[in-house]
Order: C-alpha cells, then sequence, then structure tokens
C-alpha cells in the first residue's frame, strides 16, 4: 500500500475499530448488569467486530469486483449510517441502560449496536475494503491482521476496564458525553459523504 504510511493505516484502523466510540454506550447499556455478563458481552463484542474485519479485509477486494461497487459509494453509504447513529445518540434513545431493554438478551447488543457499526464503524469498514483491494504483498496482508489483533485486544481490555471508569461518571455525565460524542460523530460522518461525494466526482473538494 504505497499511497499510505504503517502508521497512518493503524491510525485510521483505530479510528475504525477502536474503542472510543463504543466505551460509552457499552457503560450505558451495560448498566446494572453483573460483572459476568458484562465481560462475555465485551468478549463478544470484540470478537464479532474483529471476526467481521478480518473477513472484510480478506474479501474486500472480491466482494467489491463481484458487487460493481465504488469506494465512493461505500463510503457514502457509511457515511450515511454513521450519520443516523450519531443523529440517535445527539436526540436521545442512542444508549439505554439494562433495565430499558426488558426481555432482550443482552448477548444481542454485543452484536449491534455494540460490534456493528460502533466498534467496527464504516470508517473501519471502509479502510478495511481499501486496503483489501490496495494490499500487493501476503506480508502486508499479515502485518494489517496484526494492526486489528492489537487494536481489538486494546479494546477488550478497556471494555473489560470499563467498570472503574464507570465509578467516576454519574448517568447523566454518560448521557452529556453520549451527545457530545454523537455531535463529533455526525461531523466525521458528513466528511465521509463529502470524501465520497468526492470520489464518486460529485463535488470537489478544495481542502481537507
Amino acid at each position: 500500500m504505497a499511497q499510505i504510511s504503517p502508521v497512518e493505516l493503524f491510525i485510521a484502523l483505530f479510528i475504525g475499530m477502536g474503542p472510543i466510540k463504543v466505551l460509552l454506550i457499552y457503560i450505558a447499556m451495560t448498566e446494572g448488569m453483573s460483572r459476568e455478563v458484562r465481560r462475555q458481552i465485551a468478549r463478544r463484542t470484540v470478537m464479532v467486530a474483529g471476526a467481521v474485519g478480518i473477513v472484510l479485509f480478506i474479501f474486500g477486494a472480491l466482494l467489491q469486483a463481484v458487487l460493481h461497487f465504488s469506494i465512493g459509494a461505500l463510503t457514502i453509504v457509511g457515511g450515511l449510517i454513521l450519520l443516523i447513529l450519531a443523529l440517535t445518540m445527539v436526540l436521545g434513545g442512542g444508549s439505554s441502560s439494562s433495565a430499558e431493554h426488558g426481555d432482550t438478551d443482552p448477548m444481542s447488543l454485543a452484536i449491534s449496536p455494540l460490534a456493528i457499526p460502533l466498534t467496527l464503524n464504516p470508517v473501519g469498514i471502509v479502510t478495511l475494503v481499501v486496503a483489501s483491494v490496495e494490499v500487493q504483498s501476503l506480508p502486508a496482508g499479515v502485518i494489517i491482521i496484526v494492526m486489528i489483533l492489537i487494536i481489538m485486544a486494546t479494546d477488550l481490555a478497556i471494555l473489560c476496564a470499563s467498570d472503574r471508569i464507570a465509578r467516576y461518571l454519574s448517568h447523566a455525565a454518560v448521557e452529556l458525553l453520549e451527545r457530545v460524542l454523537g455531535i463529533l460523530l455526525g461531523a466525521l460522518a458528513v466528511q465521509l459523504i463529502l470524501i465520497g461525494l468526492a470520489d464518486a466526482g460529485v463535488i470537489s473538494l478544495v481542502a481537507h
């Protein structure tokens, strides 16, 4: 991948698969659950996100060839999905405590929304598909998979340590921070859409 350095790629993957976006919602959604259940949710979240991420990297180029979508189209769709999620977070209802989920299986939260689209978010999906298309050698592919595993291990460690973080955050503080995060994610979503439109030739971005 001559267009991007390994450090830049790792940063892009960390933005797309790191724990920053999922942590607050994980804390809110698992509030009131036992420590063991929270840890099970954390492990499943990381396993699902990591597995899907690796599959996307391995088969991303093939999927693009078979389905005939452009990177620009994928970026626009990813931006729209992220924008919907961000608006939900800002307007309320982006997360809820375990009590508000009623009889919903807590483990299902690990798949959606915690694993996808929060842990593995549209930025990560676009980055992995682009990497799949551009990777030129097996060693480069192995390096990217190792990066994914390192980020997933970081995610698991931080989610499992969320009990300690939650001690310093009241329920009101979590909701406030979630809305602030939603605004920032909304800005990222709009930027993704603009990049996708520029990639498709619809608009021209004069500055990045």
